[in-house]
């Protein structure tokens, strides 16, 4: 008989013991509790962790506060400006207490300085401007050479009535226990004058009927919600069997010199021109139904509209063209055109009447309240923009 022989299992050495080497040992978390200690008296021992502070802290309210004096410069500076435009030039009575009303509301404690308003009116209202500060504080830019503009300078003021932004550990760095703080400043600049393109009612009036009415543009109605008085109407007529000296292209027809209607794309009766750009007419003495529709609005609500005013008109018919001189604010106060009549809310008369076609209203100044482009010649209308 074999000898029988013991059945072992694959890989495994009999008699053999394995042993797993021990884990390394990791230190506690706890155990470099005295290295950041040490480390951090260093730190403060040598001033760095202070001097980090100061300069996070200090400089970063530095930022802040000339942000908040740069908006309330830029505030006050429109401000300023806007009130200049619509007073033609002369800035009301106090320019100085305007500006420091928008400059205080623009920061965070309600309390700022104005150094300066100045600029240029073309009426002297403002004072001259200073020489600007030679510092990253100046207005962005040159002032303008001719364009009348508001220029307004802020300087930081606490509500004890300091002009230094108080350190808050500044004073902390070596060598610098007697650092008071820091005068902040900001500087912005406005301008204004008549837009360069802006969007009107359908009507495009002569500029000789402008001039007529506005005497060379030294005489305006006070604008809405201020009372105008009834000389201040004046009428414009697109058809007429009595032509006057404005009548460029006859006794009547579609274009004679009061005015006439512009090409309606949007059909909206409003139309975005341009200074000195050319512009088709809409040839006939009837109004669109869009133009019926708005005239009883703006005659209703007594608000300003701006009219192109041309200077030049050539072709007829389909061929009309029309150049445009510029814009003038303008309320209509009533008209006689076929289809639509209403006698004139500011007198109550009936100006025209049997083939006479005509608007009647009266010329104002006035400020758009939309951005722009400044340009063209001085109708009434005007905008204003920041420029520094």
């Amino acid at each position: 008989m074999g000898t029988r022989r013991s059945a072992r299992r694959p890989g495994r050495v009999s008699g053999v013991v394995r042993v797993r080497p021990n884990p390394p040992v990791r230190p506690r978390r706890g155990d470099d509790g005295g290295g950041v200690a040490v480390l951090l008296c260093v730190l403060l021992a040598g001033g760095v962790l202070l001097a980090m502070a100061a300069l996070t802290i200090d400089v970063g309210r530095l930022y802040l506060e000339r942000e908040e004096l740069l908006s309330g410069a830029d505030a006050a500076a429109m401000a300023v400006a806007e009130q200049c435009a619509r007073d033609g030039g002369r800035c009301g009575p106090s320019p100085h207490a305007v500006a420091q009303r928008y400059a205080d509301a623009n920061a965070k404690d309600g309390v700022s300085a104005v150094e300066t308003v100045c600029g240029r009116t073309g009426r002297g209202e403002l004072p001259g401007c200073p020489p600007p500060a030679a510092n990253l504080t100046a207005c962005l830019g040159d002032a303008p050479v001719t364009a009348t503009y508001a220029e307004v300078r802020t300087l930081s003021r606490t509500p004890d009535g300091r002009t230094l932004l108080p350190p808050v550990f500044a004073r902390t760095l070596l060598g610098r226990g007697d650092y008071a703080g820091t005068r902040v400043r900001a500087c912005a600049r406005a301008a204004w004058g008549p837009p360069l393109r802006t969007r009107g009612l359908g009507v495009t009036v002569s500029l000789c009927e402008w001039n007529d009415a506005t005497a060379g543009g030294t005489a305006f109605a006070p604008a809405p919600p201020q009372a105008a008085p009834a000389a201040a109407e004046t009428v414009l007529r697109l058809h007429t069997t009595s032509p006057g000296h404005c009548t460029t292209r006859g006794s009547g027809g579609d274009t004679p010199g009061g005015f006439g209607w512009l090409d309606d794309a949007d059909d909206d009766c409003s139309v975005l021109v341009e200074t000195d750009g050319t512009y088709g007419g809409d040839p006939g003495v009837s109004a669109s139904q869009a133009c019926r529709s708005l005239l009883p609005r703006l005659r209703a609500d007594g608000t300003v509209t701006y009219l192109p005013i041309f200077r030049g008109v050539a072709g007829t018919g389909q061929h009309t063209t029309y150049t445009i001189e510029g814009f003038a604010p303008f309320v209509v106060t009533g008209y006689a055109l076929p289809g639509a009549s209403e006698p004139s809310k500011l007198t109550g008369a009936q100006h025209c009447d049997g083939s006479d076609k005509c608007l009647y209203g009266y010329f104002t100044r006035a400020l758009i309240p939309a951005k722009g482009v400044i340009g063209g010649p001085d109708l009434g209308a005007v905008i204003v923009t920041l420029i520094g």
